[in-house]
């Protein structure tokens, strides 16, 4: 068996003079690409000052040479090869002519370019872009190495598509977003471009005369290899994987925040009882509360042994429930390691073999199905998080005063942020119905089970805005009752956190506006600053 190896390197700012802008390079052999390298290096194509270089290595373009010269022989000899010489879907049987080939690859990039909707943001366009690449690198598909190095040259010049979000069902491979991506390649559709701080949006043709590439002509296959795979659902998966191992960390340090200025017992994260879980996302949970609070405090030291008899679940149950949200997301990687390194083309070639074979690779079931369990598992943390919200609120089970405000009654407080928490949980709890359940068949039922991942991708992604916002909410609250248990003060590292927060949102002393307060905590929470504190 061909055994492959890939590298994505992230040059840092320490090898550029301090006024160039930071260069992220992708070193590419065709396998082993790393998600979280992969998320955070494609996220920097929001910034129109970051730089990429994409290089692919020496034996990458062997590979990607002997794949396209065996489409040309399978024309030599006159074979009848779906993708190459014949229609495509329900029209595979349709024998294409020798003199409407490129036509035919450039037709099926326009007849799929029929997305609508909201467009995705560039760091899923670039990661699109990335994954394809690498799939092309492992030398299966047959595009030239004339077509990489111009789409390489696009994405060298921040020159991405504009690509509407709705219309791919994730199988066969995500179609339609991956026909509106290269439609730049052919000088057709639109994009954005980088312009000093910011981007325009212009015609394809218009940027790449600015740069100075031309237009692709599409040689045999060259079309269908560059719409057919995973690569748009495995993008949106890639972005929700990253986002929930950060909301699962700010979960943590609400939780800790909550538990302490509740009078929750320390117990429940005690080393004992964590280890007799067994779980190991139970354990690692609890660790990383543990690693906020530190040990007793004056708030802790204050309510003594305990002032409840036990605790309600959403605080003594906060590791378990964490952790097998941590357990999800941990499973995740290696299915999202598996899609990015793998072929999803079809037909595959096999130059070395003289193979050409048909297979159902691009079928999105496996990036489809982590999208639903990561949508269920944050749908989970954030239902727990409005409890907590919502058990602050009353001063007969938080003993802080009622809705977190003095003079209550003429002052509502916090009464309504609850409220929002709870319209936000519920709208996760609808999103959360798996799409990989469902299928439509398309195309006169030759695709007759497909996988829904983008369906998938797009209600997850929305869940991750939700629990975010969520997730403010709660600590925001839990910031308000720290001050309100002033002069006491809990740990040095959750001291510094609601420090960071008031240099941003001030006390709460009277009725104001709030929303603007929820955005500030959640723009806060995507920077990941206070998991640094």
């Amino acid at each position: 068996m061909r055994m492959y190896k890939a590298i994505m390197i992230h040059n840092n700012d320490s090898m550029l003079s301090v006024s160039e802008a930071p260069c992220f390079i992708f070193s590419i052999e065709g396998t082993g690409l790393k998600p979280d390298t992969l998320c955070l290096n494609t996220k920097q194509a929001t910034n129109p000052e970051a730089k990429f270089k994409i290089k692919l290595m020496p034996i990458v373009e062997e590979r990607i040479n002997k794949a396209h010269d065996y489409v040309y022989s399978l024309l030599e000899d006159k074979k009848c090869v779906y993708g190459i010489n014949t229609g495509f879907g329900y029209l595979c049987e349709v024998n294409i002519p020798s003199d409407k080939i490129t036509e035919l690859q450039r037709n099926i990039i326009l007849s799929h370019s029929c997305g609508v909707g909201e467009e995705f943001s560039r760091d899923i366009v670039m990661a699109g872009w990335i994954i394809l690449i690498n799939s092309i690198a492992r030398g299966h598909r047959g595009v030239s190495l004339q077509t990489v190095e111009s789409a390489i040259r696009l994405l060298e010049n921040g020159i991405l598509a504009c690509v509407p979000s709705r219309g791919s069902v994730g199988a066969s491979g995500d179609l339609v977003p991956s026909a509106h991506a290269a439609l730049p390649l052919l000088g057709e559709g639109m994009c954005t471009i980088p312009n000093g701080n910011t981007f325009l949006r212009v015609a394809a043709k218009e940027a790449l005369n600015m740069a100075g590439i031309k237009p692709v002509k599409l040689g045999p296959k060259e079309g269908l290899s560059l719409i057919n795979g995973t690569q748009y659902t495995t993008a949106m998966a890639l972005k929700l994987w990253h986002e929930s191992r950060t909301l699962l960390k700010i979960a943590n340090l609400a939780a800790v925040m909550n538990i302490e200025v509740m009078g929750c017992s320390h117990k429940i994260i005690s080393r004992h009882v964590l280890l007799e879980h067994s779980h190991p996302g139970t354990i690692e949970c609890g660790k990383d509360m543990d690693a906020w609070l530190g040990g007793s405090t004056e708030i802790s030291e204050n309510y003594g042994s305990c002032h409840r008899v036990q605790d309600p679940y959403c605080l003594r149950c906060a590791p378990q429930v964490h952790g097998a949200v941590y357990e999800e997301i941990q499973r995740s990687e290696q299915v999202l390691y598996h899609e990015i390194n793998s072929t999803t083309d079809n037909p595959i070639l096999f130059p070395e073999e003289k193979l050409t074979l048909n297979g159902g690779n691009f079928h999105a079931i496996y990036v489809a199905r982590l999208c639903d369990c990561l949508a269920s598992a944050l749908t989970t943390l954030g239902s727990i998080s409005e409890r907590r919200i919502n058990m602050a609120m009353c001063e007969e089970r938080s003993g802080l005063p009622n809705f977190l405000i003095n003079e209550g009654g003429l002052n509502s407080g916090f009464m309504m942020v609850q409220t929002t928490a709870a319209a936000l949980v519920s709208e996760c709890k609808s999103l959360s119905f798996p799409a990989s359940v469902d299928s439509i068949p398309t195309n006169c039922d030759k695709e007759d089970h497909v996988s829904m991942g983008p369906i998938a991708g797009h209600k997850a992604l929305k869940i991750v805005e939700n629990v975010r916002y969520i997730l403010a909410i709660e600590l925001m609250v839990a910031t308000q009752a720290l001050d309100l248990l002033s002069p006491l003060k809990t740990s040095k590292r959750l001291m510094n956190v609601h420090s960071y927060i008031r240099e941003h949102i001030p006390f709460i002393q009277k009725d104001c506006i709030l929303s603007g307060h929820i955005e500030k905590i959640a723009q806060i929470i995507k920077e990941g600053v206070l998991l640094s504190l």
